[in-house]
């Protein structure tokens, strides 16, 4: 799992990011419209238990008008807790 988050692999999907044509259909979807907020949670919730973490970002989709998934949020907030950030 640590491969998942190497410089390298972080770099590549910045620039991918950076570099993809802006589409008003993909923008409206969810996961794009709460993607920064987590990436912000991931950074902001480094080394916090994993309960208030998954608390964050439980708001942070519900504040986009999402239900959130309460398994794929506890995985993501395991991460955060030992330090990776899985957003970014």
């Amino acid at each position: 799992m640590s491969g998942r988050y190497t410089a390298g692999n972080h770099l590549q999907q910045e620039l991918l990011r950076l570099l993809r044509p802006h589409s008003r259909r993909l923008g409206e979807q969810l996961s794009e419209r709460v993607r920064p907020r987590l990436a912000e949670i991931g950074r902001t919730h480094s080394g916090r238990p994993a309960p208030a973490v998954v608390s964050a970002l439980a708001d942070a989709v519900r504040a986009e008008g999402g239900k959130p998934d309460m398994a794929a949020l506890a995985e993501f907030a395991e991460d955060i807790s030992a330090g990776r950030n899985p957003f970014e």
